[in-house]
């Protein structure tokens, strides 16, 4: 029995027959599974596409909290006035000797010209280059204009038209066509000092004619954050693509906004961005 017992493991594999196992079907699955994963990824790529992050506005987002623009003339500016804007100090030796070897900016893109100074910084920057052009001839009309003193009347910016506008101080056609373009993109005024962003405008010709303005913030279009969409928040010049992205996603994890300050959970959304954005959103 013992030497049974001790023999037997060797001897009863030899009589028993090894079963076949096919994993054809298995293997079919398998490949079933994957093919419907990866179409579902692709489908769900094309789906989300427009929430792909922007790395290219990563930048501008960064260039916007680190600068603090305002309108200037680039030519022989201070440094410690470009300082107050935001460059560096290696930016602004790199400007200060692009002057010494008698370098002049004669349009807003020769700054972009600048080494070290990026396309980001450009961006958030160009909005408020001013280099008067000494070429320039003025109508009649509106030389006459620009040297009377006198303003009739105060002039509501909301709601003011061509005509209106060009009853200011300093402000012919041209200015006042360009103050109704970013009016409409901005969705109206909230305060005066908002014509400073007028592509174009001086602070000697601003000056001239703030005491004439007012403001009715009640005529501002505003943006409802609770229904909105990526697309019409994003064409904003105060929230752009990461900005609406941000605000779109912390909607759908969250769920919708009690009140408009809500979205400073983004971590995009300075006190500065949401002082310059609050205006123009609502939750109702």
């Amino acid at each position: 029995m013992l030497v049974i017992i001790i023999i037997a493991p060797y001897v009863i594999p030899v009589f028993i027959q090894k079963e076949n196992v096919d994993f054809s079907a298995f293997r079919k699955d398998i490949a079933k599974f994957e093919r419907s994963l990866k179409e579902t990824t692709e489908e769900n790529k094309d789906s989300f596409k427009y929430k792909e992050f922007d790395y290219n506005n990563v930048n501008r987002s960064v260039a916007e909290n680190m600068l603090h623009p305002f309108n200037f003339n680039p030519n022989n500016l201070p440094a410690e006035k470009w300082k107050e804007m935001g460059l560096s100090d290696k930016q602004i030796k790199i400007i200060k000797n692009f002057e010494a070897k008698g370098g002049k900016f004669f349009k807003k893109e020769d700054l972009k010209k600048i080494y070290g100074i990026t396309e980001s910084d450009y961006t958030v920057l160009e909005p408020y280059i001013s280099i008067p052009d000494k070429n320039k001839a003025f109508d009649k009309k509106e030389k006459v204009i620009y040297i009377n003193d006198k303003n009739t009347e105060i002039i509501e910016l909301n709601s003011a038209d061509t005509t209106d506008l060009k009853k200011l101080k300093g402000i012919g056609y041209w200015y006042a066509k360009k103050i109704l373009v970013w009016r409409n993109k901005l969705g109206g005024f909230y305060k005066k000092e908002q014509l400073m962003e007028v592509n174009g405008m001086d602070s000697s010709r601003y000056a001239g004619f703030i005491s004439y303005v007012s403001v009715n913030s009640f005529l501002i279009t505003t943006i409802n954050i609770n229904t909105a969409s990526f697309e019409e928040l994003k064409p904003h010049p105060y929230i752009g693509y990461n900005i609406a992205l941000s605000i779109i996603n912390i909607r759908n994890v969250h769920g919708k906004f009690a009140s408009v300050s809500d979205i400073k959970k983004s971590a995009l959304i300075t006190d500065k961005i949401y002082e310059k954005i609050s205006p123009y959103l609502t939750v109702n």
